[in-house]
């Protein structure tokens, strides 16, 4: 019965995003114990109360781009996009053109980055973001970040992250340049 369900939902996580979840089925197929914790707890970190849902997403797409070199910075644009946030902040963010960004979405960007690859800057931008969206709003962030993270992590671990491809929005090719290294 676990393996329907395993099935059904890998399914509608391949429709929802766009992308192939041959990873998810290998993670299952190997371990199904450790299919479920990571379904469970990829589930439960999609929380976002306090935060605008773009400043959510880029913060997101800023994180995924220290990880991964397109496929999993695909699936962020198409959940960015299927959730409503406007192409142009979405192409903004998946390639980097900060100055594109409206203030708050630039200031979670570049939060975002620095944290995701351990830049000092995350120490001058937190009071910041605190500011703005209150601890909630910096708990939510701090969720997003770590969580986005462990995709392409998995992906790789399996065997799945050894190619980049280009990121597509709205039918266009866009520029997301090589994944930003930690420092």
């Amino acid at each position: 019965m676990f393996g329907f369900l395993a099935r059904r939902l890998i399914d509608m996580q391949e429709r929802i995003t766009g992308s192939s979840a041959d990873y998810a089925r290998d993670l299952h197929a190997g371990s199904p114990a450790a299919f479920w914790r990571f379904t469970i707890s990829m589930m439960s970190s999609r929380y976002v109360k306090r935060l605008p849902p773009e400043v959510y997403c880029v913060a997101g797409l800023a994180a995924l781009r220290s990880e991964d070199c397109g496929p999993c910075v695909q699936i962020g644009v198409n959940l960015a996009l299927a959730q409503g946030i406007s192409p142009t902040v979405v192409r903004a963010a998946a390639t980097g053109d900060i100055e594109s960004l409206s203030e708050e979405n630039r200031l979670a960007f570049e939060f975002a980055r620095a944290v995701a690859t351990r830049d000092f800057r995350a120490e001058e931008l937190r009071p910041m973001i605190e500011r703005n969206w209150g601890k909630a709003g910096l708990a939510e962030l701090a969720l997003e970040i770590a969580s986005v993270r462990a995709y392409p992590a998995m992906k790789r671990a399996l065997g799945y992250g050894q190619s980049c491809q280009r990121v597509v929005i709205e039918g266009e090719v866009a520029d997301a340049g090589p994944r930003e290294a930690a420092a």
